[in-house]
């Protein structure tokens, strides 16, 4: 079983900041690039999440407020509860193929991606036509 994975952005929903209101990873995240991803995915009929820096892996059913963390802004305290949701929540996946958006990337997201111990199940990526209905 595969998940394909990207890092969240910092270009969230202002209704959600301004109204609390909780909501899945395609509502809240509003940048251009992590909106491709998630399209793509919806399209390709595929299971994916987000990898936040403050929620650690968010997938899409699930619902979560607005908040503003920076990724240079986790502790290592908080790192170590991200890697543990990374590797519990996708412990089930074979192949878990995380989507790299250079220009956002934070060497955060490297940490988590190397320490965890699924980390021999990572393949990264830069390219969204690698996203692909799985038979």
């Amino acid at each position: 079983m595969r998940i394909y994975l990207t890092h969240c952005s910092k270009e969230k929903s202002l209704e959600a900041k301004e109204s609390g209101a909780e909501l899945p990873p395609d509502l809240l995240y509003t940048d251009a690039g992590i909106q491709q991803f998630m399209e793509r995915c919806k399209a390709a009929e595929v299971r994916w999440a987000i990898l936040s820096d403050n929620y650690g892996v968010f997938l899409p059913e699930e619902r979560r407020a607005y908040y503003e963390k920076a990724p240079a802004s986790v502790t290592p305290e908080e790192e170590k509860v991200i890697i543990k949701s990374f590797d519990n929540k996708l412990s089930k996946y074979d192949e878990i193929w995380f989507y790299i958006r250079p220009q956002t990337f934070h060497l955060f997201y490297q940490r988590v991606l190397s320490n965890s111990r699924l980390a021999s199940r990572v393949q990264r990526f830069e390219d969204l036509e690698q996203i692909e209905h799985q038979k």
